[in-house]
């Protein structure tokens, strides 16, 4: 899926960095589309000063990275858990309300 707006990129191994150097990050789930069962997926953009990463899968594919997508159980919820900035986080469920090609509308945790 396209995004439209310019984010630089980061993997797991990157978060895992910033992790044990204790560099502070902020991070947040974007609702992107649904899948065919209607169930949301969504992107993963982290914060690091002035800068937004959006996490990619760490293995490049033919046609550049692969932004990774999250459903909402397990997934989203194991990563925030595990590699999340510490926040109780807060997601849009509503799958209308993703907006073609754009990343959808924002998941700012709460």
């Amino acid at each position: 899926m396209p995004i439209a707006r310019h984010l630089s990129l980061i993997t797991l191994d990157g978060v895992k960095d910033l992790i044990a150097r204790g560099v502070e990050f902020t991070c947040r789930y974007e609702l992107v589309r649904g899948t065919g069962d209607g169930k949301p997926l969504y992107h993963c953009i982290y914060t690091v000063g002035d800068e937004e990463l959006i996490l990619v899968a760490a293995k490049v594919q033919k046609h550049g990275p692969k932004v990774r997508e999250f459903a909402l159980w397990p997934g989203l919820v194991n990563h925030h858990v595990n590699f999340g900035d510490g926040h109780p986080v807060s997601i849009d469920l509503d799958i209308r309300n993703a907006e073609d090609g754009d990343g959808g509308s924002d998941g700012d945790r709460g």
